[in-house]
């Protein structure tokens, strides 16, 4: 797939990634990894959790922390390297200057699951809680 007018290579084996149709979204069909837009995976993880959205906007929220172990892999876009950091507790790396993420293979599942679960209990009331704690199905 060409970006900026040259073919994205995977950062783990250097294949040609292929874009989605969807969205801001490029895969390896070797690795099975993928290049999301910073925004792509926002909106992802509002579809399964909108409790996420602050009150100020997409603007202000803060879902990424910066790691410090493991090896560096490069931005295919930019050429520079890719901060590691964590996404709803998994390490991924991030391209700061390009807004890219690089998630391996079955890590974008993995974070919206997490998502979905972290912030399901408190998108029902108290009392349909209340109800599925005394009487479980």
């Amino acid at each position: 797939m060409t970006y900026r007018d040259r073919p994205l290579q995977c950062p783990r084996c250097t294949t040609e990634l292929v874009r989605d149709e969807h969205g801001e979204r490029w895969q390896c069909r070797r690795c099975h990894g993928a290049l999301l837009d910073v925004a792509e995976v926002v909106r992802e993880l509002l579809e399964v959790a909108p409790e996420l959205m602050p009150s100020g906007g997409v603007r202000g929220l803060t879902t990424l922390g910066r790691r410090t172990k493991d090896a560096l892999i490069t931005c295919t876009v930019c050429g520079g390297a890719m901060e590691p950091v964590f996404l709803a507790g998994l390490p991924v790396d991030r391209c700061y200057h390009d807004q890219l993420l690089w998630l391996d293979a079955g890590e974008l599942a993995q974070v919206l699951q997490r998502a979905e679960e972290q912030f399901a209990p408190a998108a029902k009331g108290w009392f349909v809680r209340l109800h599925e704690w005394l009487f479980p199905d």
